[in-house]
């Protein structure tokens, strides 16, 4: 599978089998976040990889609308960022290399067979006191990640002229 194929076919998935992930797949998205580019090089991110039902459970607790799907999946993945600066263009550094990070590892998943779904629909505080975090540590993005038990179709998107510019 090519990146635009990943980019392409990646769905969000909202029913998981309760297949167990292998390691090694653990390993390849974990480096793949690792891998992306920060500003400076300067790397003030982590990727927790929850796999406790117990802590999984916290969290499901604590996002609003308390998706089941949180639990189904095996393992849950948190992106976190550790430095809250501000770039020269006034974005927070956390925010956006943390979800460029967030985006490799999503891609990476779903180029091994597995799904994901981006949720940021949760009390920042609440997941941090769940999963006991860092003084200063945010939270970008949490999704579930298992094996899908669904095949979501395409959803609509703009068109290009819509989206881009040639300038």
């Amino acid at each position: 599978m090519t990146v635009f194929e990943a980019i392409e076919s990646r769905r969000s998935i909202r029913k998981y089998s309760s297949r167990p992930i292998e390691p090694e797949k653990l390993e390849k998205i974990a480096e793949a976040f690792r891998l992306s580019p920060t500003a400076g090089n300067g790397q003030n991110w982590k990727l927790y990889i929850v796999k406790t039902e117990a802590l999984r459970e916290k969290i499901r607790k604590v996002c609003m609308r308390e998706p089941s799907f949180v639990t189904e999946a095996p393992t849950m993945l948190v992106f976190c960022g550790l430095k809250q600066s501000v770039m020269t263009n006034g974005h927070r550094v956390d925010s956006v290399d943390v979800s460029i990070g967030a985006a490799y590892a999503i891609l990476e998943a779903w180029e091994l067979g597995l799904g994901t779904c981006w949720m940021a629909s949760y009390q920042e505080g609440d997941i941090k006191a769940a999963l006991s975090l860092p003084e200063g540590a945010s939270v970008v993005a949490i999704t579930p990640l298992g094996y899908a038990d669904e095949a979501p179709e395409a959803r609509a998107r703009k068109s290009a002229a819509e989206v881009v510019e040639i300038l």
